[in-house]
């Protein structure tokens, strides 16, 4: 059998940022991929007007981001922008079903959303090992403290404008970590419009082509004996001092008769499997609809935010409040298990005419809404039309016009995501629920055992969930593994 010093499970980012570092110092590895194809959850798709991130799209904490400022540093050294770099930090337009930004302006509803994160903030800040609730059920809190001081309008539509943090973490409010979920970027978050997949390719021509070996599905690792044996779906077996897995959370966390699952032996030890346990997934995707023109107005914003219809569960709650009633118990929502119906969701589009010059709009998605349009994919404009419709009006606060309507043309080309149906990913990255704790997972397995490490975006604290957190750690184990066999000298952070 072949024999490396270090064999790299995965070639996404992590992987292939590992292997570089390896190749810097001429170490001897190997990277074994499961996909047709490298780069993992980045992966752009270049079959139309322009080209289009179907995973990462964005340079996230861009004040913090070592990966970002490589790219930076290209761009002086060439004067030239090969990734067409865009900070798309315009305030979005918010939009309802039939409500528009001069009615949420009106009523001051970014405001009493600024005021609703600051009160899930303190919550947790004030008592540490305060229980994790939904983020739909702390909302129900912060109404029943302050509703009083609201209207009916700002109760009825900030949670739905808090709902945008279902597109970062790609599962529902309900599900939500309220503890866990508010966003903190270090700096603004900039786009790749010319296609995330060009990091990928500057990684890749600097490694040998035939030390990285696509198609390859680990089945089985051995670390009974040394060396540590990985045996692959199609039969080929190969061993290594050192292995780097770089899968998936939600692929670790699989069963090993399952697509993608790896069987251990022995087993992996059990403050990682606990670890795995109290972690969740989430379920991001991407709708790209390309059109004949750019039939939509208000081309110079670059996002839009479709906003769910409101929940009436919180007006109970203030009306309780008026009358001096009982709060009501917080109800379970609905859960969609067919068709998902149009505003039940949130749902961000990025306006590609604005950012690249192409009549296209990208829509995100989450959760269950992603699971449903993924499978079905011939539903998406049918689920689509009637919340993009909106927007064919010049006025979104104004009641709609027949005229306005005429000029929404189908779709040309219809792009889905298929993350939650992809074998090797099953969704999109990392998120929280109410109780899992993800400092924990880091922790246990940045320890690794014996010598197997891990890397990933789920990883890392640092950048967790975002390419630049995938890439340090791929580059931070590539470090540990040579100060270990003393290729290089540095101090090594012993959890």
């Amino acid at each position: 059998m072949d024999h490396y010093k270090t064999v790299i499970i995965g070639a996404g980012i992590a992987g292939l940022a590992a292997a570089e570092l390896l190749a810097e110092k001429h170490q001897d590895y190997a990277v074994f991929e499961a996909r047709d194809r490298l780069g993992g959850r980045i992966k752009t798709d270049r079959r139309g007007l322009a080209p289009y991130d179907m995973g990462a799209s964005w340079a996230h904490d861009t004040l913090t981001n070592p990966l970002f400022d490589k790219v930076l540093e290209l761009i002086d050294e060439t004067d030239d922008d090969p990734y067409k770099l865009y900070y798309d930090d315009q305030t979005p337009i918010y939009f309802g079903r039939n409500k528009g930004p001069a009615f949420f302006n009106r009523h001051k509803i970014t405001q009493v959303l600024t005021e609703l994160e600051k009160f899930v903030e303190l919550k947790y800040f004030e008592e540490i090992d305060r229980e994790d609730v939904a983020l739909s059920d702390i909302i129900s809190q912060y109404i029943q403290k302050q509703g009083r001081l609201l209207t009916e309008e700002q109760v009825l539509y900030t949670p739905q404008l808090a709902r945008h943090l279902e597109l970062w973490h790609g599962i529902s409010w309900d599900q939500m970590s309220s503890k866990f979920g508010l966003v903190d970027n270090v700096g603004r978050n900039c786009l790749f419009k010319n296609g995330y997949d060009l990091v990928i390719n500057g990684i890749t021509s600097r490694l040998d082509s035939k030390r990285i070996f696509k198609e390859h599905i680990a089945k089985k690792i051995d670390t009974t004996e040394k060396p540590i044996k990985i045996t692959f779906t199609n039969g080929k077996v190969v061993s290594a001092d050192w292995v780097l897995c770089t899968i998936p959370q939600s692929i670790l966390q699989l069963e090993q008769n399952e697509m993608g699952g790896i069987e251990w032996l022995p087993k992996l030890p059990t403050r990682i499997t606990d670890a795995l346990a109290r972690m969740s997934w989430g379920k991001l995707g991407k709708i790209v609809f390309e059109f004949d023109v750019a039939w939509w107005k208000h081309h110079d914003s670059d996002r839009f935010v479709g906003l769910a219809d409101p929940d009436t569960h919180f007006l109970k709650i203030w009306d309780a409040i008026e009358s001096k009633k009982p709060f009501p118990e917080d109800e379970k929502r609905q859960d969609h298990e067919s068709l998902p119906k149009p505003w039940d969701f949130p749902v961000l589009i990025l306006n590609l005419y604005k950012t690249s010059n192409v009549p296209s709009l990208l829509c995100f998605t989450q959760g269950e809404l992603t699971e449903y349009l993924e499978r079905h994919p011939e539903n998406a404009w049918s689920y689509m039309c009637p919340i993009l419709s909106r927007l064919a009006e010049p006025d979104l606060d104004s009641p709609k016009s027949t005229e306005a309507q005429e000029t929404v043309r189908k779709p040309t080309k219809t792009i889905v995501s298929d993350w939650t149906i992809d074998p090797f990913s099953r969704g999109s990255y990392a998120a929280c629920k109410p109780g899992d704790d993800p400092t924990d997972l880091v922790v246990q397995l940045e320890r690794g055992f014996g010598q197997v490490r891990f890397s990933g975006e789920h990883t890392i604290l640092d950048g967790a969930g975002a390419v630049h957190g995938a890439w340090m750690s791929g580059r931070r184990e590539a470090n540990h593994i040579m100060i270990k066999t003393g290729v290089i000298e540095g101090e090594i952070d012993e959890w």
